[in-house]
């Protein structure tokens, strides 16, 4: 009688535990490259660099009707994947991106200084996530800096997948790059700022 008692109570707590473990979603994020018009002519090299300096390597948390929390993570390095698509955006200016060196010029830094998506259990879901990137230039001697953020929201019936939440984490990245890598930026690192 007693084994059997171990036995349920055993079971009981494998299955509690279960029930409160957190799991996690994967999301593949493939941002959209900021939209740029050619201003430097030659396909002038520039040297590239993107840093998280973000605290954590998770993008947030989804919490569930039972208050269970599922972990948002990235499937693939965050500041590469954020490095293809300003890669992108500058090859649109005109640009040859290039392995960053610290002696060449002109070469850009973007540092990922905050990236937090978060879902909220309700009627409906509510996707909230917030970023923030800052640019360091340099060009002929000088030095440009600039920062970009935003916020991007979005609601749905049922827990969002994956799927859904990437689209959302990517939709507010390719907003902040357009923001960062603006005209005035990219003139600057033409020589013409």
């Amino acid at each position: 009688m007693k084994r059997t008692a171990r036995i349920l109570l055993l079971i009981t707590a494998t299955a509690l535990l279960a029930a409160c473990s957190q799991g996690t979603q994967n999301l593949r994020l493939s941002p959209e490259p900021p939209a740029t018009e050619s201003i430097a002519g030659g396909n002038q090299d520039v040297g590239l660099e993107v840093t998280d300096r973000r605290s954590q390597s998770d993008l947030g948390v989804l919490e569930n009707p039972n208050r269970s929390i599922v972990r948002l993570v990235p499937s693939q390095d965050l500041a590469y994947t954020v490095q293809l698509a300003a890669a992108e955006g500058l090859r649109g200016y005109g640009f040859t991106p290039r392995l960053w060196d610290e002696d060449r010029q002109p070469r850009l830094e973007i540092a990922i200084e905050t990236l937090r998506h978060d879902v909220a259990v309700g009627v409906p879901y509510d996707l909230t996530t917030r970023i923030r990137l800052s640019a360091v230039a340099f060009a002929g001697g000088e030095r440009f800096t600039s920062q970009a953020q935003t916020t991007k929201t979005a609601q749905r019936a049922l827990p969002p997948n994956a799927e859904a939440n990437a689209e959302v984490v990517n939709a507010a990245i390719s907003e902040a790059l357009e923001r960062l890598l603006n005209g005035e930026l990219a003139a600057f690192l033409a020589g013409r700022g």
